[in-house]
């Protein structure tokens, strides 16, 4: 999950999902059980960012939308 500014404001959660699951496939074509896979798998913020010109408020806005999208793929995939 970006926290700089311009990588923050280029994405939507819709796209971080997309991102998601690109890589879940790729790694699974290449042999992981994509079950176990997801299960197994952690969503964090890439880092906290704090030189960015708005100190904090991306850096928080990435947290939430960590866990948001982190509620979206646990209901997608029946994990909750």
């Amino acid at each position: 999950m970006p926290t700089n500014i311009e990588s923050f404001e280029k994405e939507t959660i819709e796209t971080i999902e997309q991102r998601f699951e690109s890589l879940w496939n790729c790694v699974t074509q290449r042999g992981i059980d994509r079950e176990l896979l997801i299960r197994r798998s952690l969503l964090s913020p890439a880092t906290c960012c704090l030189i960015n010109p708005d100190l904090e408020l991306t850096v928080e806005k990435s947290f939430v939308l960590t866990r948001t999208l982190s509620g979206r793929l646990r209901q997608k995939y029946d994990l909750v």
